[in-house]
Formats: structure tokens, sequence, C-alpha cells
């Protein structure tokens, strides 16, 4: 009441005593009716509010609770971090950046942490600031000031505990790149009020207190540029006068075209005479304002003030005086700022809309002055204006007499009227403070969004849509209520990109989205809601916000006519949140506790007939659990079948488990009882005791002083030996290493002379007697391992001699190392399919002789000859001996052998039969390889024809499926392999040698015993007189691999020395003779008297020296010898 009174001191200047006694007590009297009229508001405690006030806002259909609230929110708090007071949003860098208490912080759009900087006061500052008598909390660096310049700096100060101070920093990392004074930039005291802004160009336009009481209100200009030229230079309004400014508080600022404007409430001047009144300004400078010269100097020249008027219209108007908050819309060069009235009268708050054009036709008018303080305040039109129209200066704007009325003149005389007669909202018993703006494009057109903060810890989203009609220019819709934590707002701002509000309060920072569509679970629920967020989409059937293409927007469905929200229609129940989980008990039980937690139908509640929610509203678990024996199990079989046993059974307290807090079963989970009626035990036996390996011995002598041989190590099974049925040790008693491994030097060993081999039979035609040319040879073995097929045997020498009626003369001897002289191999008998080839070798001495050799040559195939047919061909083509079979395909398993043959004289399809046979080959199953080291090297043969192999477990502790086999493996040696004898023994080549000397006195036996069954002679031949040549057949082949015996019937009885000296040694006893056939020649295990075989080797012939044939051949075998 006394608030209204002092809005009207104008009025009772202009009337008499009389009649202005009469106008207070009429004035009285409406202020009572006012007061007490049944929608007034009611004097009372500001700070105390009823159960009933509350109740109201909550069963209201658009109140959001905080816990629903939070479901979509996001809030981010740090310990020990308070006042997130300032914000500045970097879209181009998706991120904000945020200004709290001795912290900076770089964050996403959606608060996740980007970068931390920690900007707290020196010690030396807080020690100071103490000592000044401020507290321990305010003696704290508080961040108050966040500008960008120039796309990619930041400035930011802050109270360096009274100690304002600024820096320069990057704004991708808030690295520091310089520093900056900061008293004029930013308050001393963290609780005053403050507001700033950079233009372009580097200037800093500031409204806050400059001194560290903070009695020193100011707005100021200055350079923040370093490298400025006029970097020291501060414009101010004039210090220490109140009718610049007299203790304001600055809510805001902002800038448009030539001008910047400041927003702030402070005492009136011209309301002194008649007591303290707060009023709502709103001050306007030029940004080119120099300042003055000798008048004003450094103080503005443009400063210009005017009233802001937001009031309930009436006779006697209701002021909502003191501003707290501002918005500026620069798309419609609209400000919307948050009013209320004095802290000490009835509470109550409103939101006033003012054009900028409003705004400079008020500054535009004329001045309100007064002479001097015991004068009226009175109307003044300025005849020197220009200063405050922010034209170029010049010396007619800057002189004298613009400046005296500079300095004279700045309260407006016509305060700045809103849009509306009517505030755009107001309430009742609700002090508002920050405000934010948006604007949503709907279906029906652009409507204007306001977020408005209320005492109440409510935040009102207000709707506002212009020209609806004459009557209604500006339709204000309260849509929704959300409920935020119990602590001060410090400030808000509303970011399109994420359609979000953001909230900065003394404890953390929230991102609260501006739509809440999915509470609208009915279309007529989401439609009748009003909200310009959101509308029934018809693809999915729910309420959501407008995200569909362009072309499918006609599926997302809004009122045709946006109002407010239809409160008398069915409003369909939706569930809150769940709340966070309490203790609970059980209905009847009292001994224990559960986790309850419930959700209710508000969100909103069901009203006007709408659908209640579907669903439980409360959940339990985690109830305390006492725990609960299970039934005995049966009795078990006694521990032992004789003597003193036991039987047992079981529980378990798991009927049910204990959980969640709850007791443990009593008693004892397990039960003995005694057997009965067992027999008496036997005495124990002893136990068993597995064998161990002793330590290995010592290695025994190699089997081979050289060409490799093998030596073995023993060990017992007696650490400890096996007792009382104990195992046997595992593994074998016996190691294998190979040893002398180094050559063996080579043996060499002459055999004994041959029998003598008649060479040639002749009759010499002058004497009449008989002539025999005879040859004996005399072989050498060499050998330099016991390995048979090492073994070299060659001629070492020959001796010839010529019998005449029996008496023979030796011609003398031809010793192997006498080389014969080979000629160049002869041209080959055919041009391909396989043909011969000769060469032939000269003996040089006394006796001459030649040798013909003979080899393969052109084995490749012979073309097809067109005229010749198919079966000649095949005819005149056999195929050559099979090779030896192949080794098997694979080293375990089954696999497959080969062996081949070739067609001798042209291509294999010319040869009746297939060039390749292939049998199956069965090694041992592969299971038996894993886990063993491969095979060694069979041993030699022992005494008892027997060798063996052996391989090592790789495994440590092999399984089932590994080292599975045997360790060693035997067999008997191959019949006639002499492996267990060494070369390098003597005994041995006497051996071989003997062998040799027994085969060919065979071949001489059985060339004899054939000769003189098939070719007697036909009548009784003299003594001494040579048979006659008719008597023996012919031989056609005047060549043979070696010399025979000639036979006749009487042979010379003259006494001679034998020259064949056969070889006796005891130990050729134990050799078997037998005759050589073409089969043994090719045998790997026989001794091989010729070297080749018969298709490999160059056959030596003989050539006759005669033409006589009784020379005799008994077959192709004895020929070799």
């Amino acid at each position: 009441m006394i608030r209204t009174i002092q809005h009207l001191p104008s009025m009772f200047k202009r009337i008499n005593p009389n009649k202005m006694l009469l106008q207070y007590l009429t004035l009285i009297i409406t202020v009572a009716c006012w007061v007490y009229q049944p929608t007034g508001a009611v004097l009372r405690n500001p700070n105390t509010k009823t159960r009933a006030d509350y109740d109201s806002i909550e069963n209201d259909s658009r109140y959001i609770s905080y816990q629903d609230l939070m479901e979509t929110a996001k809030r981010f708090t740090e310990p020990e971090i308070a006042s997130y007071s300032e914000m500045l949003v970097d879209v181009a860098r998706n991120q904000i950046i945020v200004g709290a208490r001795d912290t900076l912080y770089r964050m996403s759009f959606d608060l996740e942490v980007l970068e931390r900087a920690d900007w707290g006061a020196t010690p030396t500052q807080i020690s100071m600031c103490q000592a000044k008598g401020q507290s321990e909390q305010v003696c704290r660096n508080y961040v108050r000031v966040l500008q960008p310049y120039g796309g990619n700096l930041l400035y930011a100060c802050g109270t360096s505990a009274f100690y304002p101070n600024c820096t320069w920093r990057q704004m991708e990392n808030l690295t520091v790149t310089g520093y900056d004074n900061g008293v004029g930039k930013c308050p001393f005291n963290p609780k005053s009020n403050i507001t700033s802004l950079m233009t372009d160009n580097g200037k800093m336009f500031v409204g806050t207190a400059t001194d560290f009481s903070g009695g020193d209100g100011a707005i100021l200009k200055s350079e923040v540029l370093p490298n400025a030229p006029n970097y020291n230079k501060v414009i101010r309004t004039k210090q220490y006068n109140n009718n610049w400014l007299n203790n304001p508080q600055f809510v805001g600022s902002f800038e448009a075209g030539d001008f910047v404007y400041f927003l702030f409430r402070e005492p009136a001047m011209e309301y002194i005479n008649c007591g303290k009144a707060i009023y709502s300004r709103i001050a306007r400078v030029c940004k080119n304002d120099p300042g003055g010269d000798q008048i004003l100097r450094d103080n503005w020249t443009s400063f210009l003030k005017a009233r802001l008027n937001c009031s309930l219209p009436g006779e006697y108007p209701f002021y909502f005086d003191e501003i707290q908050d501002m918005v500026y819309s620069y798309e419609e060069d609209v400000l919307y700022a948050t009013f209320t009235t004095p802290e000490n009268s009835i509470h109550g708050s409103a939101v006033c809309a003012f054009n900028l054009s409003d705004i400079n036709e008020a500054f535009d008018g004329p001045f309100k002055h007064q002479e001097h303080s015991d004068s009226p305040w009175r109307v003044v039109h300025s005849q020197h204006n220009s200063q405050f129209k922010c034209h170029t200066p010049t010396a007619s704007s800057r002189s004298h007499a613009h400046l005296l009325e500079s300095s004279k003149y700045q309260l407006m005389d016509r305060a700045v009227q809103p849009i509306t007669q009517t505030p755009l909202y107001h309430a009742k018993l609700e002090r508002f403070s920050h405000i934010a703006l948006d604007t949503v494009e709907t279906k029906s057109g652009k409507i204007n969004v306001l977020f408005v903060n209320s005492d109440r810890n409510v935040i009102k989203k207000l709707s506002l849509r212009y020209g609806v009609d004459d009557e209604t220019p500006v339709q204000t819709c309260l849509v929704e209520m959300w409920n935020t934590e119990d602590v001060p707002i410090l400030n808000m701002k509303y970011l399109r990109v994420t359609d979000s509000l953001y909230v900065g309060s003394e404890n953390s920072l929230t991102r609260i989205p501006a739509q809440h569509c999915s509470r609208h679970v009915s279309r007529i629920s989401c439609l009748n809601a009003m909200d310009p967020y959101c509308g029934w989409n018809e693809l999915v059937d729910k309420c959501t916000p407008q995200y569909l293409r362009e072309q499918m927007t006609k599926y997302w469905l809004q009122a045709d006519d946006f109002s407010c929200p239809v409160l008398t229609s069915p409003i369909d129940g939706a569930w809150s949140s769940w709340s966070n989980w309490y203790k609970c008990s059980k209905n009847g039980n009292d001994d224990g506790d559960c986790l309850c937690r419930s959700r209710t139908c508000n969100n909103p509640s069901p009203r006007n007939g709408g659908k209640d929610c579907e669903g439980i509203t409360t959940e339990v678990t985690n109830c305390t659990v006492h725990g609960g024996w299970t039934e005995w199990s049966a009795w078990s079989a006694c521990s032992q079948t004789c003597g003193m046993a036991v039987k047992t059974r079981r529980r378990t307290c798991s009927n049910p488990k204990p959980a969640f807090g709850g007791r443990t079963c009593v008693g004892s989970e397990r039960a003995e009882m005694y057997c009965t009626n067992l027999p008496p035990c036997p005495l124990p036996k002893p136990a068993s005791v597995d064998g161990g390996w002793g330590p290995w011995g010592e290695w025994s002598e190699c089997s081979h002083l050289c060409g490799g041989g093998f030596r073995i190590r023993r060990r017992e099974c007696n650490d400890p030996k096996p007792q009382n049925g104990g195992m046997e040790c595992p593994g074998c008693n016996i190691d294998y290493e190979d040893c002398n491994m180094q050559s063996c030097p080579e043996v060499k060993k002459l055999s004994g002379w041959t029998p003598w081999l008649i060479q040639q039979n002749r009759t010499d035609e002058a004497e009449g007697v008989t002539v025999l040319t005879e040859k004996r040879f005399r072989f050498v073995c060499r050998a330099t391992t016991s390995d048979v097929s090492s073994m070299h045997i060659g001629v070492a020498k020959t001796e010839n001699r010529i019998c005449r009626d029996g008496v023979c003369q030796r011609l003398g001897e031809a010793n192997s190392s006498d080389e014969p002289e080979y000629g160049e191999w002869g041209p080959c008998n055919v041009t391909c399919g396989g043909g011969v080839q000769h060469r032939h070798s000269e003996f040089s001495g006394k006796h001459r002789g030649k040798h013909t050799h003979s080899r393969a040559c052109n084995m490749h195939p012979c073309p097809e000859p067109p005229a010749v047919g198919f079966n000649e061909v095949v005819a005149a083509h056999e195929w050559s001996c099979w090779t030896d079979w192949s080794p098997c395909s694979v080293t375990c398993g089954v696999g497959i052998k080969r062996r081949t043959r070739k067609c001798l004289g042209g291509h294999d399809k010319l040869c009746h039969g297939r060039a390749i046979d292939e049998e199956k080959c069965e090694m041992k199953p592969c299971e038996d390889f894993v886990g063993w080291s491969t095979w060694s090297e069979w041993s030699d043969c022992t005494k008892d024809g027997i060798r063996f192999r052996h391989r090592k477990c790789l495994v440590d502790t092999p399984n089932e499926t590994e080292c599975r086999g045997e360790e060693f493996e035997k067999t008997a040696c191959v019949p006639g392999e002499c492996e267990g004898t060494q070369m390098a023994s003597t005994s041995t080549v006497v051996t071989i040698i003997s062998v040799v000397i027994l085969l060919y006195a065979t071949t001489i036996f059985m060339t004899f015993w054939m000769t003189r069954r098939h070719y007697r002679p036909p009548a009784p031949i003299l003594k001494n007189n040579t048979p006659s040549p008719t008597s023996y057949d012919s031989y056609p082949n005047q060549y043979s691999s070696l010399p025979t015996k000639d036979i006749y019937d009487v042979r010379p009885k003259v006494k001679r020395q034998s020259s064949f000296n056969m070889c006796s040694s005891p130990t050729s006893k134990n050799f078997n003779a037998g005759t050589l056939n073409r089969n043994n020649i090719n045998h790997n295990h026989t001794p091989k008297v010729l070297a080749k075989s018969f298709n490999d080797c160059e056959t030596g012939t003989l050539k006759r020296t005669s033409n006589a044939l009784n020379n005799y051949r008994s077959n192709i075998d004895d020929e070799k010898f």
C-alpha cells in the first residue's frame, strides 16, 4: 500500500493542500479494498509459503516434478566446485565455456567435460582479502566475465579474492596467452551484479561496481587489446554523482546499431523528496563516444537513462518496479524482461516486452531536470543534443554548450512503455528472476517461448503468439511448469542447436530439454497441451517433437489454432518416473526390511474423465530373507566295511538361502552315527611301493671304431625297487646314442688267382699239335664301411700262357695299374628308341689283347612310322625290368608305393602293358607317432642277426593319445646282408674274398661238366693228341663277356705247380657259396661281384683272334665270369 502511494508524487504537487489530503484518503481506501479483494494478494511474510500454494501447483497437469524432469535432463556437478554463474556458447566448435569458482570448463553441449582449467586466487591474495574483513567463502576467484573475441580468443575475468584479474585464452584449449588488469572490467565482490559485452573492434562495455566496497557503480568503456592506441583510456559515467547512477544493480546489456544499452535498477532520485523508491532503468551510450575534453573529461557525453514501466493498468496502476533479468531478441528488436515488486512488499512478478523503437523514442524526448536539491523536477527540451545521436564527433558537437548539456541532462522525462498495456504474464506471491527466449516455427506460425525462473523452484514455460486479434495483440499461455532443485539459479541460457535450456546454479549445471512430449499419451492430450514443440505423429501414434522430413510433416499434427492449453478436456494420466530405492517392510513382518521404489500417475494426473495409468505403483526387491534348513538327506554308506566306521547325513541352509541381511540357519549341517555289526578288519597289508629308476650307468664301448656306431648305457629299477605289488618303473632301462661317426679308412684286399681259363684253342698245322691260349685273373676288393653296397671289386692282375701239347709257358703279367688305352665311342646303331654303341681298349705289352665296351644310347622314343603297322611296331619293342619299389607315400597309416619301367626303343604306348605299377603299403598307425621323436638309424646286426632302432618321447607327461607304441624296435637282418661284419676287420675282408673265389670255382666246374656232357669226341684220342676241331659245336658270337674254358677228353698228365692259390681261412666256413645269376646281380643284399646290373654296366668282352668255332659258352650267366 505504501509502495502504491509513492508512485504519484507529481500529481500532488499540482493541487492545493486540502485536495491533497482528500486524495490521500481516497487512495488509502482504494488500496485497502484492492488488498482485501478476493483475487488480490494478502499481506504476509514474503519468505513463507503455505502447503496449499505448492499443492495447487503440483495438482496442475502442466506441472513436471524434478524427478520426472531429470529423466531426460543431464546434470553436471563436481565436489568442491560452486557458483556455475557464467556460460559462453561457442556454436562453431560445438562447445560451451562455463565459469565457476576457481575453475574454467570447456564442455560439449551434452555437458561432457572436454577440458578443465584450474584458476584459483593466489595464497597471498586470499590472506590479504581475509585481512580486510572478508569471509573465506568470498575470498576465492569467481569467474564473472566470459567474452569472445576474433573467433578464437576468450577474454575471461575473475574476482581473484577481491583483486580482479583478466586473462586472454585460446578458445580451443583454454591456454592462457596474456593477462590484463581486471579493475573496471570485473567486480571485486562476487555477489555484485555485472553485465558486459565486447564489440567486434575489441572495445569492452561493462556495467558494474568499480571499487572494493561496491559503492561506485559505473558504466565503462575500455580497450582490452594490449596493442590498441587507447589501451589505458577508460570512458565512464561521472563518479559519485547520483543523478548519473545511484547505486545501480545491473541485470543485462545489449547492442543495437550505434548504441549500447544497459538495464539496471536504482533508487529514483526524482522521488527522493517523497521517500525511497526503486525504479527500473534503461541507459544508452554511443559506441563511438570519445568522452569529454575539459568538461566531462574521461566521461560519457552521450549517456542517457529512462524509466522502464511494467505495471498493471488502472486508475491507480500497480507497478512492478524492480527489473531482475532481460533477454533481447535481435530478430524482432524486442526486449523481454522480468520485473518484481520490492522485497519488503507484497510479492508479485511480471514479464513485459519493449520495442526498440519505443525505447529510442523515449530517448529522443525531453529531459527531466532538477536545478537544485530543494527545487522541483521539471521538463526540459534540449537545444544541443547532437552528441546523443552518435553522429561523428565534430567541433560543433563537442562545443562547450553540448558538453554542458551532457553534464546537466541524463534522465528522460518519458518512461518507456511496454508493447501491451498489461504485462505479458504476471503472477502473485512469486518473484521471477532469470529469463530465456526461443522462437519456434509451428504449423500455424511463429511462436515465441519464454522460460522464466521463479522463487518457488519452478521454471515456467510460456508461449507468446502475436497478432491474435485487435483486442488481444499478444496471447501469453502457461504451457508447462518445471520443478527444479532447491538451490538458487544464477544463470539461464537457451541453445537452439540442442533445443535445450542450460541452467547454472550454485552447485550444478543442468541441461533440460525444451520438450516433454512423451508425457502426453493420447492424441487429444497431445493436441490440447498446445506445446509448440510437440505434435501427434500418426506414423508411430505418439506425441513427438517435430523431427520428420519436410515431405513427411503432413503426418505430424498440431492444433489448427494455437491457444492456451485446454485444461477442461479429458487428460489421460501418465506415470511419473520411478523414485529412488528406499527401505520398506513387508506386511505383517517387522523382522526384516525390503527395498522399494514407487511411482505415481501424475505426469500428468488423469483429469476430466481421462484414462488412469495402467501398471503397478510400487516395486519391491531385496527383501530380507532368513535362512531355513532343508530336510536331512539319507544316511550314507559306512566309511569302511569292517571295524569301527561311521555313516553321515547332511542338510543345507537353502530353504530358503539367507539374503539381504537375513539370518543364517542355527545348528549343524552334518550328523554322524556309528555303524554296528561290522566284522573286524584283517591285519593291514604292507603298503605297495612303486619302483623308481636308479642313476644311469656308464656308457659302453662304441660298437664300431669308425663309420658310425652306437653305445648303450643301462639303469636299474632299484630306487626304490617295486615292493608289495608296486608298479614297475615306466620307460626303458637302456639308452642308446650314436658314436664314432668319422669315416673309416679304405681297406683293400687281393683275392687268389682264378683257375686258368681257355681263351683260344687252335691247331698248329705245321706241327700238328693243339695250341691253347689260357688266361687267369686276380681280383681286388675295396671298402670303407661295413655296408656291402659300398664295396668295390675290380680286376687287379691278369696272366696269360700258351700250352702246346700239355706243356704251358707263361707270357708275362699284366697289372691292373697298367691302364688300357680307350678309343672313342662308336656311333649308335639306332637313332632312337634305345640302341648300343661300342669302344675298344687295347693292352700294351708282350701279349696284346682287345676289349670291347658297350653302352646304351639314343634312349628317347621314336616317332611312329606311318608306313609300319601297329602290330609290327609293338613286336619290335619290349619293356625294361621293373625298378625297385619307391618308399611308401606316407610315414604312417596306409599309403601307396610305386615302381616303373620303360619301353625299350620307343614310346610307352608301343609296349603292351603299363609303365607304372602301384600297390598299397601299410605303415604304423599315425597315432603311434604323436609325441615321439623320429626313429634313429638302424643299428648294425648283432651276432644273433638282430638290429635295433629307438625313439624318444618328447612330452614329459604324455596323455593317452601321446607317445603310444614302443620306444625300441628290432628286426631280423636281411639274409645275405653282412651288416654285422666290420669292413675294417681283416677277417671280414678275407671272408668276402673267399666267397668270390668259391663262386669262380663253381663256375669253372659247371663249365667243365656241361662241356663234358654234351660234347664228347667220336673216336678215342691218343695221348698228347689234339682233339679234332669238328668235334665241337660252333659258337656264332665272336664276343663273350668272360673267356670260357675249352673241354677235351684227355688232359696231358704233366705234373706242374698250380698257379691258383686257394685262400684258406678258418672263418671261410661261415660263408655259403652260391652261383650268381641275373637276379642275384641286382639284389641289394648279395655280395656284388659285378658292381652294376646287366643293363647299366659296360660289358667287357675279349675278341677272338681266330675264326675257329671250338669255343663253348654254356649259358649267358657263365659268360659274365
